[in-house]
């Protein structure tokens, strides 16, 4: 895609997200389900069982909830929920192979596990590699890997004092673990013999 053409698509979804309705809150959805907005909740948020709502009506929710549209502010979900189950990533590129499937694996692995990956590119700027951090650590993650990262103690010591966990991975840092490759033993031609 030219850049011209991506700068068009960026207005088309500037333009769609001014215009868009807005959105469909938990009192719509128990009006609709004839059901009180707390057990639409407890459906939407996966504890519709321990309360005894019944199963048909939590299968009427979730229909409705998909047809109307209805998702699950995370901000506001949050502040009732110890963990946020989000993981971040920092690449320093997207467009380099080594970094592209390193951030594709990372987001297979995060799902498998059940949790929310995001990964953010910053084209090797510190200060958009720390904007980054801050941003993730706003966002409640619970885990940030700082992938190639171009000062990586900067970030460990903000996930630190943050109560984030961080980790360092393909450049080492000296406050947070370290996972690194081996460049120089990774490129010798090993003989079989």
């Amino acid at each position: 895609m030219t850049s011209t053409g991506l700068c068009e698509l960026l207005k088309v979804a500037v333009k769609f997200m001014e215009n868009e309705s807005r959105r469909t809150p938990i009192y719509d959805l128990a009006k609709l389900a004839n059901a009180s907005p707390s057990a639409v909740s407890s459906v939407l948020n996966g504890t519709w069982k321990k309360r005894r709502i019944s199963r048909k009506l939590a299968e009427r929710v979730m229909q409705l909830a998909e047809e109307q549209g209805y998702s699950v502010i995370v901000q506001a979900s949050l502040l009732r929920r110890d963990r946020s189950n989000i993981l971040g990533m920092i690449v320093p590129k997207y467009d380099n192979r080594y970094f592209g499937n390193i951030a594709e694996q990372f987001e297979i692995m995060a799902r498998v596990r059940r949790f929310f990956p995001i990964v953010t590119c910053t084209q090797r700027d510190p200060d958009r590699e720390f904007e980054a951090a801050k941003e993730l650590v706003s966002y409640q993650a619970e885990c940030l890997i700082s992938t190639g990262a171009t000062d990586p103690d900067r970030i460990s010591a903000f996930c630190k004092a943050s109560g984030v966990q961080s980790i360092n991975l393909d450049l080492p840092g000296k406050d947070a673990p370290s996972v690194i490759s081996d460049n120089y033993a990774g490129g010798c031609f090993r003989g079989i013999g």
